[in-house]
């Protein structure tokens, strides 16, 4: 989903969005294309989930700071679906939690089953949190798809 900078209009996600680019890694001088599928979470396209999951290297989940009871418990949801059942580790996920207008005491609180994983709260003000945490997913989820791929040239040279 997406909310207009300039006039604070939302946008839900139609279907799925796909935005590519490059990104430095953290301490690192590399630079890494990323593929970054935005599919919204709508349940009406939840039949494209497991297509969008298939090969995903890492999760993040955005939602208001203020959940509701129901919203936190479809952000589980989500990341059972996503991350679970995928086997993403819970440092290749980030909950981004954002901040609109004035904040409560709810603010910033994670889902139960989601305290193990990066967790920003995130406001238009303030993108030093999502650059951060987005960084750190990043690093893992590349250093979990390296180690894949070695173990899979390992078991290729064990069978020769």
């Amino acid at each position: 989903d997406a909310t207009d900078s300039t006039s604070g209009e939302y946008h839900p996600t139609a279907g799925v969005r796909i935005l590519e680019f490059s990104c430095n890694l953290k301490d690192s001088n590399k630079s890494v294309e990323v593929e970054l599928w935005d599919c919204g979470g709508n349940p009406q396209n939840e039949s494209c989930w497991p297509a969008i999951a298939r090969g995903a290297a890492a999760l993040i989940l955005v939602a208001n700071s203020n959940l509701p009871d129901t919203e936190a418990q479809f952000i589980e949801m989500l990341y059972l679906r996503f991350a679970a059942q995928h086997g993403l580790k819970e440092s290749q996920c980030a909950v981004f939690l954002n901040q609109i207008g004035e904040s409560g005491d709810e603010a910033g609180k994670v889902p139960t089953m989601l305290t193990k994983v990066p967790c920003s709260v995130t406001s238009m003000e303030n993108g030093s949190a999502i650059s951060t945490t987005f960084a750190g997913v990043l690093a893992s989820a590349l250093a979990t798809q390296s180690e894949e791929w070695r173990k899979g040239e390992n078991q290729i040279l064990s069978v020769s």
